[in-house]
């Protein structure tokens, strides 16, 4: 009688046998996509590290616009032109920059620093630059869009 007991399954034992395995086949099947994700992913790149001292961001934006040398010996003309192309306002205690033509030069100057031998970059607000010439301080401000721009449809 014992042997026929053994050989009957019920149906609870069915479904958990049925369970576990649909379980295990589950997590199989996750730790293989895993895997093949990290053998055939393509490489990342690694990211640049912020450059150590006091002007790490100041440093980076140089390198990428330049600056104006330091030094040189050579006074600025009175009528340089100089036009403003961009600006970032200080916030929170950090100095602001401001993107410079200067001729046929681009550059990005820290405010408090030289422009050229003679101007300073006296101020940068979130619409104008103050420059400051030999004493004289002088506002370059944005170029004022006298046409809209057209709103798209949705």
């Amino acid at each position: 009688m014992q042997a026929i007991l053994l050989n009957r399954s019920s149906s609870l034992q069915t479904a958990l046998v049925w369970l576990l395995t649909a379980a295990a086949l589950a997590l199989l099947g996750l730790i293989l996509a895993q895997w093949t994700w990290v053998w055939l992913a393509p490489r990342t790149e690694p990211r640049a590290q912020p450059s150590a001292g006091t002007g790490g961001q100041a440093a980076v934006a140089r390198a990428l616009f330049g600056s104006a040398p330091a030094g040189g010996g050579v006074a600025a003309p009175a009528g340089i032109p100089i036009k403003l192309l961009g600006v970032v306002a200080a916030s929170a205690g950090h100095a602001g920059f401001a993107l410079l033509q200067l001729d046929a030069k681009q550059l990005v100057v820290r405010e408090g620093d030289d422009v050229a031998p003679g101007i300073r970059l006296a101020q940068v607000a979130g619409d104008h630059v103050v420059l400051e010439r030999s004493g004289v301080r002088e506002t370059l401000v944005w170029p004022q869009n006298q046409t809209p721009m057209p709103v798209p449809a949705l």
